[in-house]
C-alpha cells in the first residue's frame, strides 16, 4: 500500500491533529527551511534519511505520523515508503517537497 501524500496545508493541519512534526531529510540547515515554510521550531525537526530507513523498530515507531519533507519529494517518499514496508509505521510525505511550496531553493 502507497503512503499518503499531501499538500503542505494538508500536512500542517495533520501534524496539528496528530501532535506529530514535519520532518526536514535535506542537507540545507534546518534552521534555513523553517524560515523559508515560516514554522518555528516546534514544527519541523531535521533527520537524516538513511538514520531513518536504517532505524530500529523502536525508533522507526517514533515517526508514527510524521510528515517527512525534502527537496522535491522523492527522499521523503521514498523514507516513508520504507517504515511502512520495514515496520508498518504509517507516516505521510509533502507532496511536491519544498520546492512545491516556495520554488527552488538553491
Amino acid at each position: 500500500m502507497a503512503i499518503k501524500e499531501v499538500d503542505f496545508a494538508e500536512a500542517l493541519d495533520f501534524t496539528r491533529r496528530n501532535r506529530t512534526k514535519l520532518v526536514w531529510l535535506g542537507r540545507e540547515p534546518v534552521e534555513h527551511i523553517r524560515e523559508l515554510l515560516e514554522l518555528d521550531s516546534s514544527k519541523l525537526i531535521a533527520a537524516d534519511p538513511d538514520s531513518v530507513v536504517n532505524a530500529d523498530k523502536e525508533e522507526a515507531a517514533k515517526f508514527k505520523d510524521y510528515v517527512f519533507v525534502c527537496y522535491h519529494g522523492n527522499t521523503s517518499r521514498y523514507v516513508a515508503n520504507a517504515l511502512k514496508d520495514k515496520f508498518g509505521v504509517d507516516s505521510l510525505n509533502l507532496k511536491g517537497g519544498v520546492t512545491a511550496v516556495v520554488g527552488e531553493i538553491f
